[in-house]
């Protein structure tokens, strides 16, 4: 591994030992999410790579702490203040839990909750409260478990009208978007696009995730130099990039890491 990869390994190890101490009840409802999916990466990498757990605990704990963060969501979405993006993003959350642990009451109140926030009318069409990241996460997970065929349409439109924002030259909202695009790319563009459309989209993720990278590292450099002042909200989602990326080299350097 060189020095570079090194610094970043022990930027990440300094950070996760760091959090293990946090008191999750003073994180802000946005930190959270950053916080929940940065655990459920280690949690996945130390269940293929048992050898890590010297470094991050064993999956049970490592299972514990992310089950505490989703614990946390009823009260955080009572808050007055915690808009609908917010509140969409825990349920689809909930059902991000569910793909590692199999517990189905993680699915149902994921989906519960998806479809109290997915306005309906009266003949049962879906008026979405906003076009937002977390509103296209639900559409997506509407249509992968309950197979709900118009979420899926319209995660493709967002995701379509986001992609258009991004050529035009608004790179802005690009790491905002890049979980939902993916999701979308993989649960339901593979089987609602015909072949040629989902082609372009792989094509067009390819290339987007040069500029996603580039975008990451800046806010890992700017993590690096706010050191103790950084942010929180920029600590979760730090975690959870740099969780993504070490889960990434153990899977490239398999029983060599």
């Amino acid at each position: 591994m060189n020095q570079e990869l090194q610094m970043e390994k022990g930027l990440f190890l300094d950070l996760y030992r760091q959090l293990d101490n946090l008191d999750l009840r003073s994180c802000s409802p946005a930190s959270l999410s950053g916080l929940l999916h940065g655990y459920l990466t280690v949690y996945s990498m130390v269940r293929v790579y048992p050898w890590l757990e010297g470094d991050f605990g064993n999956p049970g704990d490592v299972h514990e702490r992310a089950k505490s963060i989703v614990h946390l969501y009823p009260s955080q979405s009572r808050c007055s203040d915690v808009d609908t993006e917010i509140r969409a993003g825990y349920a689809a959350d909930k059902m991000d839990v569910y793909q590692l642990y199999a517990d189905l009451s993680y699915l149902k109140n994921g989906l519960d909750a998806a479809y109290k926030i997915l306005s309906l009318q009266g003949n049962g069409k879906i008026v979405l409260p906003c076009r937002t990241p977390n509103i296209c996460r639900l559409l997506c997970n509407c249509y992968y478990f309950a197979g709900d065929e118009e979420c899926g349409e319209l995660a493709g439109r967002l995701v379509t009208e986001m992609l258009g924002y991004i050529r035009g030259g608004n790179r802005e909202v690009l790491l905002a978007w890049w979980e939902a695009i993916c999701l979308y790319s993989d649960a339901v563009g593979a089987m609602m696009l015909p072949g040629e459309d989902y082609k372009r989209l792989e094509e067009e993720r390819a290339r987007l995730r040069v500029s996603v990278e580039r975008e990451e590292e800046k806010k890992v450099e700017l993590f690096r130099q706010a050191g103790q002042e950084a942010d929180f909200g920029l600590v979760a989602e730090v975690f959870a990039i740099l969780a993504r990326r070490e889960f990434e080299r153990c899977n490239k350097m398999g029983n060599n890491y």
